[in-house]
């Protein structure tokens, strides 16, 4: 990859940090009374173009929906480079084709929930699945398709479509990072691997799923090796803490194990994981040239996203300030 190609996307990138919301706009909003008072906060943000396209001036995930759609377009023509922003945007597509999948295999009209953001041309993916022309779409695409469908006709399992598929996207994931050899981005996936491994180990033995059920979920390419997250799942929290200590996320993953511990909520590891994500990015501030910039943007604007997200839910729901600051995320900014 030819770093000097990214100069240009590096320079205008810079500009768009500053937009970003920092810790005292957040407060603003996290005080806000109301959810019409955040909506006016975010009026004079760059959010208001989203706010005045929305019909319904209180439909916050279309304002989400419409902000997220019109960065990922920005950030595909500043970058010389698709891959750098199909790193973030094949979850989108894993999640569509997930949609997708179960519409025809559960007979349910879903489309609803499809995500209008992604790395490829989803109204086409889904002509071809229709039509049954698999041939025509991408070969790790087919694969995924026709592993699941297949899975569906032995087992009649709807909760193995998500399962599935969420192996296969990490799977393509990493072969995108492979690609591009960046070590922020290999370690990007990499370390959310390990994280959502060791989340996944404590959500089955609150459960009480046994270790077959563990093997068949596992995600691979992480830091940490399979056998040892397999381990954990008849260990204690205690235990499993003391056996991750040396681990790349250890910092992270220790308090967030410790606050489950203490809450029973499994959530606060999300919060850990995308507290040591966002800040996993910061070093892509003293990067002149390079894609790292431009795909740390994109991780601090997904971030804002789902900040703003908590804000507007806790607010519609009346949870105090309070309440509201304990489960913000870090900023990029």
């Amino acid at each position: 990859m030819d770093r000097m190609a990214f100069t240009q996307g590096v320079t205008r990138t810079r500009v768009l940090e500053n937009k970003l919301l920092d810790r005292p706009a957040i407060e603003k909003l996290v005080d806000a009374k109301d959810l019409e008072e955040v909506l006016r906060i975010l009026g004079d943000t760059e959010y208001s173009a989203a706010i005045g396209a929305v019909e319904k001036e209180k439909d916050y995930e279309e304002i989400l929906l419409y902000e997220l759609k019109r960065v990922y377009k920005m950030m595909r023509e500043i970058s010389p480079d698709p891959r750098v922003i199909d790193i973030l945007a094949l979850r989108y597509d894993y999640h569509n084709i997930k949609v997708m999948l179960k519409e025809k295999l559960m007979s349910q009209d879903l489309s609803n929930l499809i995500i209008g953001v992604g790395s490829m041309d989803f109204s086409k993916l889904k002509a071809y699945y229709t039509a049954g022309t698999y041939r025509d779409m991408d070969p790790k695409i087919r694969e995924a398709i026709e592993f699941v469908e297949k899975d569906f006709e032995d087992k009649n399992d709807p909760q193995r479509i998500d399962i599935l598929l969420d192996i296969f996207y990490f799977k393509h994931l990493f072969e995108i990072t492979d690609e591009l050899k960046i070590e922020l981005f290999t370690q990007y996936v990499k370390d959310m691997i390990d994280f959502l491994n060791i989340s996944t180990a404590v959500r089955l033995k609150k459960q009480g799923k046994d270790l077959k059920f563990f093997e068949e979920v596992i995600l691979y390419n992480g830091n940490i090796e399979k056998d040892t997250i397999l381990l954990t799942l008849n260990e204690s929290i205690d235990v499993m803490m003391n056996r991750f200590k040396n681990a790349r996320i250890s910092k992270e993953l220790l308090s967030g194990l410790d606050d489950y511990q203490e809450t029973g909520r499994l959530s606060v590891l999300e919060k850990y994981m995308d507290n040591y994500l966002i800040n996993l990015n910061k070093s892509s501030k003293s990067v002149t040239f390079g894609p790292e910039p431009i795909f740390s943007y994109l991780v601090a604007k997904e971030m804002e996203i789902k900040t703003l997200r908590i804000i507007m839910v806790s607010k519609m729901n009346n949870i105090s300030p309070e309440a509201i600051r304990e489960r913000l995320r870090d900023l990029y900014v």
